[in-house]
């Protein structure tokens, strides 16, 4: 697993360091760093892969300029990132550093890569689901070139339920109550998407034009229904589902905003899938908004469905300087809270104060 990640001045971070676990949680204020580090991390991924890989087209972020992405109030000259990968009792680290290049472009150079490391990167996938994902649309693109990629964006989600939802899921271990509900990856899709909103998914792929429909239909019948005439967050969370069980056990799954479009109760039950999953095997990096989604790690950790230890939670904010400032929250064996930022979601608390007079 992906163990460690030093950022040292990048945008808005003067120097940030986080143990990373099984299951890691970013919240806090917008502009404060979340998605900053995420983009370090999935900088150094793509860096690495073209490092160890002949051949590669990874490609998860741009960067672009070394002036737009250094830390203006340190002023540094050279941009920092580390990232460390632990395996049974060994860990092996990456050192990166990005300069100035060409046109004031920045351009990484490799200072360090262990073995662990290189390893590590070639084996598993990290597969990144970003903020601005693909929304409700009447056809999907077919990806014929690149089957099992999901896509930046969840563009290819389909596309992948399509190809191969009637094999068995890529990872039998993330595979809920088997003899039940069975093997294959529709299965499995489809009962996790009833469980969390009360829906089922087919796909039906149009070899002529490579497109992919997806159509819905509640779970109480059998009538199915274009995507446009479900409501969004189906469509939303259905990729998400997609994506997770398109992963093997050691890869990682980023997510920015799982909560886009979700009822709560929908919220804190994908944290749920999340956390059955990851307690298989796969490392999930969420970074979040929601006090649902918070929440929903706080009562998987109280009724063990995950593991206090393996889980890592972190609050970031801005100084008066509109520096990040990184905070790990502690939480103990029943999901509570042992540290507590102001601005860690107390926005429901202060409504209620002002609605109360208080």
């Amino acid at each position: 697993m992906v163990s460690r990640i030093l950022v040292d001045g990048f945008k808005s971070i003067d120097r940030a360091e986080l143990d990373l676990g099984m299951f890691t949680l970013l919240s806090g204020v917008n502009s404060a760093g979340k998605s900053s580090i995420i983009q370090a991390f999935l900088y150094m991924v793509q860096m690495q892969k073209q490092h160890t890989q002949k051949e590669t087209d990874s490609e998860y972020v741009v960067l672009g300029k070394f002036a737009d992405i250094r830390n203006h109030v340190k002023g540094n000259k050279e941009i920092l990132f580390e990232m460390d990968v632990k395996k049974g009792t060994t860990t092996s680290a990456s050192v990166m550093r990005l300069v100035s290049g060409d046109s004031f472009t920045a351009a990484a150079q490799m200072l360090r890569s262990e073995e662990g490391v290189n390893d590590y990167v070639s084996a598993h996938n990290v597969v990144y689901l970003s903020a601005d994902r693909i929304g409700v649309k009447k056809a999907y693109d077919l990806n014929i070139e690149k089957p099992r990629e999901i896509g930046n964006h969840g563009e290819y989600a389909y596309s992948f339920l399509g190809m191969y939802g009637q094999e068995p899921i890529p990872e039998s271990a993330f595979a809920y109550d088997s003899e039940t509900v069975g093997m294959s990856l529709n299965n499995q899709v489809n009962y996790w998407l009833d469980y969390l909103l009360g829906f089922h998914i087919q796909t039906d792929i149009v070899t002529d034009v490579d497109q992919v429909i997806a159509m819905y239909s509640n779970s109480q019948n059998n009538r199915y229904y274009r995507a446009g005439n479900v409501g969004t967050g189906v469509t939303y969370i259905a990729a998400l589902v997609i994506a997770a069980l398109s992963c093997k056990a050691e890869d990682v799954l980023v997510i920015e905003n799982p909560e886009i479009h979700l009822h709560p109760r929908a919220q804190s039950r994908f944290v749920e899938f999340l956390a059955y999953i990851s307690n298989h095997g796969l490392q999930v990096i969420l970074e979040t908004h929601s006090d649902h989604i918070y929440n929903g790690v706080r009562k998987c950790i109280k009724k063990r469905r995950l593991l206090k230890d393996n889980v890592a939670v972190y609050f970031l904010e801005l100084d008066t300087a509109m520096q990040t400032e990184l905070y790990k929250i502690r939480l103990n064996q029943e999901g509570a809270e042992e540290n507590h930022p102001y601005g860690l979601f107390d926005q429901f608390d202060d409504d209620l104060d002002e609605l109360l007079g208080m």
